[in-house]
């Protein structure tokens, strides 16, 4: 702990510069002259005495130094301050012989913890502390509401926890949890809880609890303990993990919940697949991260849910992050110029049609130098189960799947400004078994080049008001050519990885294609040009005052258009990026898709933002996409509002209000008022109004309350 070792630190130097064994500026100061015993060789400071050296301060009624005995003794009042630990108490003492620190009645604040300690010893040389009936807060010594730890003895052994007996989880005056023994993590809050209250239709009077007990180092247990006036009583057991050692890091968390829901038939209603909503409901969500010294990397997430709407009805947070959970397990490894993987995607949930990998194996080979040559070569091969339990698209199929992709290039450049790189690559992708039961490979072939051009100019400009010292302006033209003769050359291939509807823009390098299943000829060329502008900071890294990306493709062949039922078009939509940044309380995003030949707009999100940092925040954004289907014609258009006002440093309203074009109403509107109480409590409350809505209801007030961690 960092405790003992500032205390000896200081105290040793008090000691040693009593005995003249070291040279060093201290100041003293006291009401009452200074006096030295020479026969004791003893130093007494009286009367509001104080001591400086260096950054140590230390204050109390009296302070003796004796040299024979080796020890320093501070009585009433004492206060010492290094800047990184407080010390407040009735006595300390300090014996070099014995390396044992003593006080008595200490108040210790160490990071964000602070202890009231009756009696506490430091063993300096075996960098052990112990004490008796102390009190642990974390963040805020205030009791009325604040979380701590009450302990009737405990041990320090190092610097990140303590073990502690009689141990009682506390807030306010209400004991939580009591527990015979338990080791609590100092780097993290000991004690979390998170509450949320709320009136509305389909719930009635509703309170939810989730919380954790860091009982242990590592280990944090909880649950989930929920009412529902209308529908029942929701609970359930929960674990985080997190910590481990310096070479194995690991970060798990797991919540289960489960309801009787008493609610009628009618209320539930029906799933996505129009399957009426069981009685008994429960949710499971699991998620790992781990990483195993500098080349292994395991992460994972599951969902499993009784039915599509439980997490909507009881967990609306959840569900609005992710409405369709997937659920996938990864384990990877670093090589030196290789990435080895283990790749399971898997979907526990009946009513989702997710198609399972199970598993996949793959390694990538990463662009390396062709031995002592110019050319840089890359490949990867990987190999798949693919399972899809969808009976209307293919029936119940299984297939494995190879996929063997190897590419070279060519970087020719001439110094900063001009890149060209020739490519060329071939994928084959090898079936055990098509739609016919028969075996099915095919070998796609890849050609083209990529250019790259850099003009960078500079400028002397400044300007105070928007902080621009210095101008750098950067443009990038881009020109990637790709051709595949061939394609899909057959329609009895399962369309596992087929194409689908994106907002992104899509790749054109075969290597890194997913709709492996359904790739088709190309002959195209994408051509960009990126602008950014940049000034000098503070820190090494430029601030970017502005950027404009566009990039437009042009089909030399096209192939025909399932989603539409047409041909595609020789001049795709064009992609614009836009964000200007020239100040600290300005910023403007915009990003859309515009057809170039109708100039009719197919999508457009724009993000405007303006504040002033100690008082309000004002954010206007615009979403809107049309999508053209074969049969239909499908489009979104929607307009957003959140406007923030800081009443003080600690209370802040916000007014939120989304309009929705195609229904004319304004679809969600919330007013929420935010404080902190007692500097331990984030507490939020909120009216929400919404139209138009599927399970939702239209009207709900809810109260939010968060435990902080500092």
């Amino acid at each position: 702990m960092l405790l003992s070792s500032v205390l000896k630190e200081f105290l040793t130097i008090l000691l040693l510069v009593v005995s003249n064994a070291v040279c060093c500026a201290v100041e003293v100061s006291s009401n009452e002259p200074v006096e030295y015993v020479a026969e004791k060789e003893e130093l007494v400071v009286k009367g509001d005495a104080r001591i400086e050296i260096g950054n140590f301060i230390i204050q109390a009624d009296e302070i003796t130094f004796q040299k024979e005995q080796a020890t320093a003794v501070a009585a009433g009042n004492v206060k010492i301050d290094n800047g990184k630990v407080y010390i407040v108490a009735d006595r300390i003492s300090y014996n070099m012989n014995s390396n044992l620190i003593h006080a008595d009645n200490s108040k210790i604040k160490v990071h964000d913890y602070y202890f009231h300690i009756e009696n506490i010893n430091l063993d300096t040389a075996n960098e052990e502390q112990t004490g008796i009936n102390t009190e642990i807060f974390h963040g805020s010594t205030d009791r009325t509401l604040a979380s701590s730890i009450s302990v009737k003895s405990f041990k320090i052994t190092n610097e990140q926890s303590i073990k502690a007996k009689g141990t009682k989880f506390k807030i306010g005056p209400a004991v939580i949890l009591y527990l015979p023994s338990a080791e609590i993590d100092l780097s993290s809050h000991p004690f979390y809880l998170e509450q949320n209250y709320g009136l509305n239709y389909s719930n009635g009077v509703f309170l939810q609890n989730d919380f954790y007990f860091g009982a242990d180092k590592r280990l944090k247990p909880g649950g989930l303990l929920d009412f529902y006036a209308k529908r029942g009583i929701l609970f359930g057991p929960a674990l985080k993990i997190d910590g481990g050692s310096e070479k194995n890091q690991i970060s798990s968390e797991i919540k289960f919940g489960f309801i009787q829901d008493r609610v009628s038939k009618e209320r539930k209603g029906f799933d996505i697949k129009n399957e009426p909503i069981p009685d008994k409901r429960h949710f499971l969500e699991f998620a790992h991260r781990q990483h195993y010294g500098d080349q292994i990397d395991i992460i994972a997430r599951a969902t499993v849910l009784s039915d599509s709407e439980v997490e909507r009805d009881f967990r609306k947070a959840w569900y609005d992050r992710n409405q369709q959970p997937g659920s996938f397990a990864e384990m990877s490894y670093r090589g030196q110029n290789y990435i080895a993987s283990v790749f399971g995607q898997f979907e526990p949930n009946t009513f989702y049609d997710t198609t399972q990998q199970v598993p996949e194996l793959h390694i990538a080979y990463l662009p390396t130098k062709l031995f002592n040559t110019k050319l840089i070569h890359n490949a990867h091969l990987g190999v798949v189960k693919l399972h899809n339990r969808n009976k209307d698209l293919y029936g119940t199929t299984s297939i494995t799947r190879g996929d063997i992709y190897y590419g070279i290039s060519l970087p020719l450049g001439y110094k900063d400004f001009l890149t060209i790189k020739p490519i060329f690559g071939t994928r084959t992708l090898i079936y055990d078994r098509n739609l016919d039961g028969e075996t099915y490979q095919k070998n796609i072939l890849q050609g083209g080049f990529d250019i790259n051009i850099r003009f960078t100019g500079r400028s002397d400009y400044t300007n105070e008001t928007f902080g621009i010292n210095g101008l750098k302006h950067v443009v990038n033209p881009t020109i990637q050519y790709r051709v595949i003769p061939s394609g899909n050359g057959s329609t009895k291939i399962p369309k596992f990885h087929g194409e689908c509807f994106s907002v992104e823009i899509p790749s054109i390098d075969l290597d890194d294609m997913r709709n492996m299943d359904d790739i088709q000829r190309q002959n195209m060329v994408r051509l960009g040009i990126k602008n950014s502008l940049y000034t000098q900071s503070g820190s090494y890294v430029p601030k970017q005052l502005m950027r404009m990306d566009v990039f437009q493709d042009i089909l030399f062949a096209r192939n025909y258009d399932s989603f539409r039922q047409a041909p595609q078009k020789k001049f795709p939509d064009t992609y614009l990026m836009v964000g200007m940044y020239p100040t600290s309380w300005f910023n403007f995003d915009i990003h859309g898709k515009v057809d170039p030949t109708k100039l009719h707009l197919h999508e457009l999100k724009t993000s405007t933002v303006i504040k002033d940092a100690n008082f309000w925040k004002l954010e206007f954004s615009t979403n809107y996409l049309k999508f053209d289907g074969a049969n239909f014609l499908k489009s979104t258009e929607q307009y957003g509002l959140l406007f923030t006002f800081n009443l003080s440093s600690q209370t802040s309203i916000t007014i939120e209000s989304q309009y929705d074009a195609k229904i004319h109403k304004f679809s969600r509107q919330r007013f929420s008022l935010s404080s902190t109480l007692w500097n331990s409590w984030l507490i939020n409350l909120g009216i929400t109004t919404r139209a138009h809505v599927k399970r939702e209801d239209r009207f709900q007030f809810d109260w939010h309350l968060k435990l902080l961690d500092f």
